[in-house]
């Protein structure tokens, strides 16, 4: 698979931040559709290290794969997340839990997903900025609903990448993801997938003349 992503992260206050996504997702390489996904949302940095948001993503899934869905369906999601940024030397790291609503057409679908994720330069300019970085990410996905029959563990994200500075408002992310997939009981997916991805930050706050 590949998935080609816009990731955008707009200060409007000292603690208000507006957060935007949308992930073009592909099987068998770019040929055929597995999921494109909308988000829009915001953040409140409730202190320089901790931080809550919440918002709204639009998710059309498709059928691929050897364990298609039936059909094409849309999933509206509600989530709400708290992340905890920590630092030891140079490696930037942050923990935390997103809870989602998946509202489907005949029911509704909670999921807990925890973080864990780290950050870190491999080539820095003479003032000290990073060009180069390297970024690493785990994520457990866990059903906490009526409907997940204590079979509570569902997937496990594990991403690495490579991360390239083109401006102090642009990073080119390259890097490489397993997706292991618990469908059901006699059904496991595990998923290899090219990540591609354009981080971009503007600060609208008012500067001082």
């Amino acid at each position: 698979n590949s998935w080609w992503y816009y990731s955008g992260k707009y200060k409007v206050t000292e603690k208000f931040n507006i957060e935007t996504l949308y992930s073009w997702s592909r099987h068998d390489f770019i040929k055929e559709w597995q999921q494109s996904k909308l988000r829009l949302g915001g953040s409140y940095d409730y202190l320089k290290n901790i931080s809550f948001g919440a918002g709204y993503e639009w998710v059309v899934l498709f059928p691929y794969g050897a364990h298609p869905v039936p059909e094409k369906r849309t999933e509206h999601r509600i989530y709400e997340y708290f992340t905890i940024k920590n630092k030891i030397k140079t490696v930037s790291l942050n923990y935390g839990m997103l809870l989602e609503q998946r509202i489907m057409e005949d029911r509704t679908r909670h999921r807990l997903r925890l973080i864990f994720g780290a950050k870190m330069p491999i080539i820095r300019s003479k003032e000290g900025e990073t060009k180069l970085g390297i970024s690493f990410f785990n994520q457990v996905f866990l059903d906490v609903d009526k409907y997940a029959n204590d079979n509570h563990f569902r997937q496990n994200r594990i991403y690495g990448a490579f991360d390239i500075t083109i401006s102090n408002t642009l990073t080119v992310s390259l890097g490489y993801m397993n997706q292991y997939i618990i469908i059901n009981d006699t059904r496991i997916e595990n998923d290899h997938t090219l990540m591609v991805g354009v981080f971009h930050k503007i600060d609208f706050r008012k500067k001082d003349k």
